[in-house]
């Protein structure tokens, strides 16, 4: 492989057995990875002066400088770089400290193959995602928001060996904006409940695990986005739209009788599709709401627009960002290719049709009698994967969804 196209990686970590044995167990990887190994943070970072990185994998127990001092230097002065944390034996709330500034956190001792398949995704998504075009993009972008604490805190709680429910809702209840919104979704139309939620446990206990961690990592995004309300984007009604997406994809999956994990992940995926246009709108303000003023009066496609003024669109973007954030791998591809799903090259029905065609609906307004599919519908994709002629029905069961409210 041509050197500038190799992936540079560098591995920091104060113990010589760690460091020799990731060299031992990655060699095979050389001719695509260019690796560095460094025994302390404070070389970490003149060698990141000197020469550009990719990924920084990090432990987090480190003398002088530990990790969450490094990476809160490097996402300061190296903003577009992977952060990628070890974590060990250490006390809980310092590896929720390191999640606020890692993109991803990994066990330690880590098993090499782990390491290695989450850096194959990490790259083989860069290149799905025409990275070169997202990089120009990114690199303009002062810093990605890292992954919440309070969705860490969930997920930890939901893989631990006794999970449990009671634990969870504490957890959200301790913030209480995020308490009062969970309530106010879990009480809308959207999930059209007999009766009224009046606390964290009463939700998380109907509703579920998977769709709990969902809305907390959406409420969560759009809050932090929210604090930076501009008069000419409407974020509410974004993630009105997001909501109902999610709901059209899972009546979708569930009518097509797929399995769980399309279901809970179904909701994620519908929450998040449009997630790079918060990023697009708070990070480049001019030019974006220029790109949201011309396809309001021209018709033209928003996406088109985006891929004019940034070489990349809000779909791109989203994906990049979950995929830092290491969700599964059928969210992100339904985030990147939601528009257009045939250039995902998919052969079989998945989560990304359901996410495409629940977007598509919402977009045409397809409460309307009698409508037919309009150009929001990538035809050619659900013609190559034998689906075309489902829609007519997965309208009709999303038209019998109630009629969407003001959250």
């Amino acid at each position: 492989m041509n050197e500038k196209m190799k992936k540079r990686i560098m591995f920091v970590d104060d113990e010589p057995m760690i460091l020799n044995g990731l060299q031992r167990t990655l060699r095979k990887m050389r001719s695509e990875w260019e690796m560095t190994f460094t025994s302390s943070g404070k070389e970490a970072l003149e060698i990141l002066d000197a020469n550009p990185m990719d990924v920084i994998v990090t432990d987090l127990k480190m003398p002088e400088m530990d990790g969450t001092q490094l990476l809160t230097e490097i996402k300061k002065h190296h903003p577009h770089v992977v952060r990628i944390i070890l974590s060990g034996h250490v006390k809980h709330d310092m590896t929720l400290q390191s999640l606020q500034i890692a993109h991803q956190s990994l066990a330690k001792p880590c098993d090499a193959e782990i390491l290695k398949q989450a850096l194959t995704k990490l790259f083989a998504l860069k290149d799905i995602l025409s990275d070169d075009s997202i990089k120009k993009i990114v690199s303009q972008i002062e810093s990605l928001p890292s992954v919440p604490s309070i969705y860490v805190e969930i997920i930890e709680e939901m893989h631990s060996d006794d999970p449990s429910i009671k634990k969870i809702a504490e957890i959200i209840a301790r913030d209480v904006s995020m308490t009062a919104k969970i309530l106010q979704i879990v009480n809308s139309v959207f999930f059209g409940l007999c009766r009224k939620i009046n606390s964290t446990q009463q939700a998380v206990m109907l509703l579920g695990l998977e769709t709990i961690k969902s809305l907390v990592l959406s409420v969560k995004i759009f809050a932090e986005f929210s604090r930076k309300k501009f008069s000419w984007f409407n974020i509410d009604e974004l993630f009105n739209h997001s909501m109902l997406v999610s709901c059209y994809a899972q009546a979708i999956v569930k009518v097509e009788k797929m399995d769980r994990d399309f279901i809970s992940n179904s909701l994620m995926a519908g929450l998040l599709h449009d997630l790079g246009k918060l990023i697009l709108a708070t990070n480049f303000q001019k030019s974006y709401r220029q790109v949201l003023t011309v396809t309001q009066d021209s018709g033209q496609k928003l996406w088109d627009l985006e891929y004019d003024a940034f070489g990349t669109s809000h779909a791109e973007i989203g994906a990049y960002l979950m995929g830092l954030w290491n969700l599964e791998t059928p969210i992100i591809e339904a985030i990147a290719f939601h528009h257009c799903p045939v250039k995902s090259m998919a052969r079989n029905m998945g989560l990304l049709t359901a996410v495409h065609v629940g977007n598509a609906l919402d977009h045409s307004g397809h409460h309307a009698e009698n409508q037919e599919p309009d150009l929001q519908f990538d035809i050619e994709y659900l013609d190559n994967i034998g689906v075309a002629n489902r829609i007519p029905e997965w309208r009709q069961v999303c038209r019998e969804f109630p009629e969407r409210k003001a959250s």
